[in-house]
């Protein structure tokens, strides 16, 4: 229940004249709501959890998407990212509803960067599923 209460900073930037945006910082992450029409209510859009290893770099994004029907969070996708000083490896994969993990439409970029951060090269690859035919 403690979690429920947590401090936020709030941040409302407008889209258009229809979708005001309400951003809540937490302290690992962030909830993306949208402001309804009354003015007074939010609806929740997205939440993001973010995880940093000890030199307070980036190592893990996941985001939820909010569920209006279900009243609930459910996964959407996970970022993890793995870095030193020459390089930097960024796996993406969305949730897999049937077998409850991020093994849908997975990619990997890899970069590599010299000893001032310029970028040097790059490159990217993804694994489609195939479907046999059991899964037909």
């Amino acid at each position: 229940m403690a979690s429920l209460f947590t401090l936020m900073t709030l941040t409302v930037t407008k889209a258009n004249a229809k979708e005001t945006f309400i951003y809540g910082e937490t302290d690992n992450g962030l909830i993306v709501s949208t402001l309804n029409e009354d003015g007074k209510t939010l609806t929740p859009k997205w939440k993001y959890e973010y995880r940093y290893d000890e030199q307070r770099r980036l190592t893990e994004k996941k985001a939820y998407r909010w569920n209006l029907r279900q009243q609930m969070w459910t996964p959407a996708y996970l970022l993890t990212i793995m870095s030193n000083d020459s390089i930097c490896i960024m796996d993406y994969a969305e949730w897999d509803k049937l077998f409850c993990n991020f093994e849908r439409n997975r990619q990997q970029s890899v970069y590599y960067v010299d000893s001032s951060n310029a970028l040097l090269t790059y490159y990217s690859r993804s694994s489609a599923c195939e479907i046999s035919e059991n899964n037909k």
